[in-house]
């Protein structure tokens, strides 16, 4: 079976879809399926060096270059031949061709279908519908949403996301230390990790720099990410960045560095459909503060699950109170590591996903739909 995931960008910023393509694709090719990926725009990059010969790149600046994108999408789909096309991109164009395609083709649904592909129109909503042979939905919320847009539920597959144990995981202190060293962080004091794309209405990066402002002497948060609000947060924490309490990192394609250096985690998201940094900090062994996702999303059920201190209405004492090492619950974070194995491994959702490839291949050979 040859499976063609097509994905936005080789660029850590895209989110977490990349990973999540990236780690399909190492399982699948583990387990005998020829899995190839596919990039619409910018050059190739880490991931698609890691994969070597079985990834393609169309270059493409942006979606206005679509009229170059569809005739080269088209070329690379006929030479791979692909049996099933597993779409992670949240790009409206490419479903123009597949709408003229035999091949299934799988949506992994990593937003709602309010927020896929920015669709305002009914047109673009009844494309997508009509070129989702079968959709993975990585949480309820998110599955709700295609339903209430008219997707039919016998056609949805619910796998949440997995992690990759291996990748994150925690280290004994005296390599911790050394770790800090090359990282530029200080050892003597506690490290605060916070991981994302840097977006206040999705991502709450205001919520990051409210934290920011009521670090204790004794922490430092260190932001790994970028996006559109990078500049502002820049701007507004010159006060903490200065005093050596903040540490914006910027973009990197080894993010588990950083799991592995910290001591705790901040997660901030006023929205969040899964929540992948949630799952990457549980297994690096690390006690959560969260801010409610009063936004919705599944994040929420997943740090309840997962234990974490949740931040409601509180007030700035309340706050630096839960930011203190005596308020955070490092006493589950090894039990929560072991429950996450038993049920988040990338080797088990590879094997639900194929199995969704199958079942879409069997309808298609029975024209079944």
């Amino acid at each position: 079976m040859r499976v063609l995931h097509i994905c936005q960008r080789d660029d850590p910023d895209t989110g977490g879809s990349l990973r999540v393509a990236e780690a399909l694709v190492r399982e699948q090719r583990q387990s005998g399926v020829d899995a190839w990926l596919l990039f619409l725009y910018g050059p190739p990059a880490k991931v698609a060096k890691a994969f070597s010969r079985n990834t393609a790149c169309l270059g493409l600046e942006s979606s206005a270059e679509a009229y170059r994108g569809i005739p080269r999408l088209k070329k690379e789909i006929l030479r791979l031949a692909p049996d099933v096309i597993h779409s992670h991109d949240g790009i409206l164009w490419p479903r123009l061709l597949f709408l003229m395609m035999r091949t299934p083709v799988i949506t992994h649904s990593h937003l709602p279908m309010t927020n896929v592909m920015g669709l305002k129109e009914s047109v673009g909503k009844k494309l997508v519908l009509l070129t989702t042979y079968k959709l993975i939905g990585i949480s309820l919320h998110t599955i709700e949403s295609w339903v209430d847009n008219g997707y039919r539920p016998s056609k949805i597959h619910y796998i949440p996301n997995g992690v990759d144990f291996e990748r994150f995981c925690s280290l004994p202190k005296d390599e911790k230390n050394k770790l800090r060293d090359r990282l530029g962080i200080p050892r003597d004091k506690r490290m605060m990790l916070w991981v994302g794309r840097i977006h206040r209405e999705m991502k709450g990066s205001d919520r990051v720099e409210r934290i920011a402002s009521l670090l204790p002497d004794d922490l430092v948060l260190v932001v790994v990410g970028n996006g559109p609000d990078y500049v502002a947060m820049k701007e507004n924490c010159v006060d903490p960045i200065t005093d050596g309490k903040l540490i914006l990192v910027g973009s990197t394609n080894t993010p588990e560095q950083y799991y592995r250096a910290a001591d705790e985690f901040l997660f901030t998201s006023y929205h969040e459909p899964f929540g992948l940094v949630i799952l990457e900090a549980v297994a690096s062994g690390l006690p959560i503060l969260a801010f409610s996702v009063s936004r919705g999303g599944g994040a929420e059920k997943l740090l309840e699950e997962v234990g974490a201190c949740i931040i409601k209405d509180e007030s700035n004492e309340r706050i630096q109170h839960l930011l203190t090492y005596d308020a955070l619950r490092y006493d589950v974070a090894g039990k929560n590591r072991e429950r996450a194995r038993e049920k988040y491994t990338w080797a088990a959702v590879s094997d639900k996903v194929v199995d969704v490839y199958k079942i879409a291949l069997m309808q298609k050979h029975w024209g079944k739909r």
